[in-house]
């Protein structure tokens, strides 16, 4: 998102070039004002506080998928610091953005707007060649020939752009810095051409059909080209006509294996569209697709979507049918092998259930939705032992991850552990933003872990850590 990187330099420029002029250069034209570490620190420290302020979505099928495929598109992309932090946001208004320090930002509606796995990867490989190209610490260089901004106006107003509050948001921009504000947008227009252009071979490079960036912006702009308000991906990242038949051009040019499209983009695709779209997306419509049905690629997706509202409507037994013939179709496919498992544990199959996710970690360590979902059920077994052992030992592999300390934090107050209680809520809120909360949580779990030295030392040290970073950036 390039107002979000090229308005958020003069916050940093302002806070650390004053304090800290005279930084090294390493070897490029920009980075002797803002490091890729620094970047990486304001980048962590602005997701907290997007965190505290966005509702975020909470699917961890969803997140592996997305995760999964923004690694795939790093490998081919021009990104030197993958240290990635990917935060999926309950908003079905289209929009993505990137953050400097590797953090990608996923709306909801992208996957709602994007009708192929290769449209939805084109935009956050779009979004990659913004971070490869350094678009933040480029601007900080040009920042510094413009007069300073009211750094509390331009905090609030980034955020509000982040959180799709784009009224308030430019309302806010527009008050104060009218002339800097201008002279940014402006030269964000070069950025969207760099990033188009290095995107575009990202998007190739990891075998996806390079026509998904132009048709992906073709449908953007024939959908919004006469709204009054079109949605916050377009007013940050404007598609023209020649924008989009640029990016054909440049397709067109390109030749490459191109691998096929999996159906998992699909079936996280459904999921959403259950949940923004109840009215029409209904069971009724799902079984009418299935008794019609002429395509039979099309046919276990359709199944998924049956499968998880019956499993909604807790008509598990019928949800099992559906889920069963999905794992005929293909019993390799985790997020098939998790609504299964949900499914026969909720019919009273309990054992089998707990018994297929212990195999399926086994020969997918780590695996995150196959974790989560078999710490849930163990939980629910009142198996808090076990649940606690995978979910301590998973908090460690996701460590910046609130959903993980959330769970964990309910299972040690579940099982009367009540220092790991207060260790694990603090690491939940200072994740979300509510660093001083996250410091009385540690300050109680001192108190009772007196005698301990071991145990007091490293709440003292992570004390000390939440309280430094109060002092990275202010928000």
């Amino acid at each position: 998102m390039p107002y979000i990187l090229a308005l958020a330099v003069y916050v940093f420029s302002l806070h650390s070039y004053g304090a800290n002029n005279d930084l090294p250069r390493l070897g490029d034209a920009t980075s002797g004002l803002i490091s890729i570490q620094q970047e990486h620190i304001l980048g962590r420290a602005w997701l907290r506080n997007l965190r505290r302020q966005a509702d975020t979505l909470n699917i961890p099928v969803l997140t592996e998928f997305s995760e999964n495929l923004i690694y795939r598109l790093a490998s081919h992309s021009q990104v030197s610091d993958r240290r990635f932090e990917i935060i999926l946001l309950d908003n079905k208004q289209l929009n993505a953005f990137a953050v400097p320090g590797g953090v990608i930002g996923i709306n909801a509606g992208l996957f709602l707007h994007a009708k192929t796995e290769a449209q939805f990867a084109a935009v956050l490989a779009h979004e990659l060649a913004h971070l490869s190209q350094r678009h933040f610490a480029r601007q900080v260089e040009e920042g510094r020939k413009q007069a300073p901004i009211a750094m509390a106006t331009l905090l609030g107003s980034i955020m509000l752009l982040a959180t799709n509050n784009t009224e308030a948001g430019f309302a806010g921009l527009m008050t104060s810095q009218a002339a800097a504000t201008q002279w940014a947008l402006s030269y964000s227009r070069d950025w969207e051409r760099e990033a188009d252009r290095i995107g575009i071979h990202t998007l190739a490079g990891a075998q996806f059909d390079p026509q998904g960036m132009p048709n992906m912006f073709r449908q953007m702009y024939d959908a919004h080209k006469y709204s009054e308000r079109p949605p916050e991906f377009l007013l940050t990242h404007p598609v023209t006509e020649n924008r989009v038949s640029d990016a054909a051009g440049r397709a067109d040019t390109i030749k490459g294996d191109v691998l096929k499209q999996d159906m998992e983009f699909l079936l996280m695709r459904t999921r959403l569209q259950l949940k923004y779209l109840k009215q029409s997306h209904n069971l009724a419509y799902y079984q009418d697709q299935l008794r019609n049905n002429k395509d039979e690629k099309q046919k276990p997706i359709i199944q998924y979507a049956i499968a998880l509202l019956l499993m909604e409507q807790k008509k598990y037994r019928q949800a099992l049918v559906q889920s069963n013939a999905l794992i005929l179709h293909d019993k390799s496919r985790i997020s098939f092998q998790i609504l299964n498992a949900q499914i026969l544990f909720n019919v009273g199959k309990k054992d089998k259930a707990l018994k297929q996710l212990n195999e399926l970690l086994i020969l997918n360590p780590d695996n995150h939705p196959l974790t989560m979902i078999y710490a849930d059920l163990l939980i629910e077994e009142n198996q808090l032992h076990q649940a606690a052992l995978e979910l301590r030992r998973h908090s460690q592999i996701r460590k910046n991850d609130p959903s993980v300390w959330q769970k964990l934090s309910e299972v040690e107050g579940k099982s009367g552990n009540t220092v790991e209680l207060y260790r694990s809520r603090a690491e939940y809120l200072f994740l979300n933003g509510q660093t001083d909360k996250a410091l009385k949580q540690l300050e109680s779990a001192l108190k009772i872990s007196k005698g301990n030295y071991l145990v007091s030392a490293r709440i003292e040290q992570r004390a000390r850590d939440i309280s430094a970073s109060k002092e990275e950036i202010k928000i």
